[in-house]
């Protein structure tokens, strides 16, 4: 006999779970790549935000100061990022040459994974899907 599982039915177990299994397989396929879901999306937001600083992008990713250094030394010493000054005090954030090109490399891998994801959802659900777990995470914000 199988055991019961009293939290399936929870929906924030539920996005918990989903958002678990999502997050596992697109580590995978971005492991081919020698990089971390994080690394890529940081990339992905240098490319849209050329300048960009280093809080900012915390800020956007909700991602910690103490956690944005060192994964932004880790995409520097891959030669991936370079720092370029913006004023008097700070420092934007550009992808380099080598950048450009894992980021396309990871854009097309991240677009895999999401169609697959959006792919398990029935067509027409999808809208009403998305729409809702936006509105999920902006009541948070």
């Amino acid at each position: 006999m199988l055991p019961v599982d009293p939290l399936k039915d929870l929906p924030g177990y539920a996005l918990r779970r989903a958002s678990s299994a999502a997050m596992q397989k697109l580590a995978r396929a971005l492991s081919q790549l020698d990089l971390r879901p994080t690394e890529a999306s940081v990339l992905l937001v240098i490319e849209s935000n050329p300048n960009i600083t280093q809080s900012e992008i915390g800020r956007m990713l909700d991602i910690a100061g103490a956690n944005m250094a060192p994964l932004i030394s880790r995409l520097e010493k891959r030669q991936l990022v370079q720092r370029q000054p913006v004023d008097g005090r700070s420092h934007g954030l550009a992808l380099t040459s080598r950048g450009r090109a894992l980021n396309v490399r990871a854009k097309k891998v991240m677009k895999s994974h999401e169609e697959a994801l959006l792919a398990k959802i029935p067509a027409g659900h999808r809208d009403a899907f998305l729409t809702t777990l936006q509105a999920l995470w902006d009541s948070d914000q």
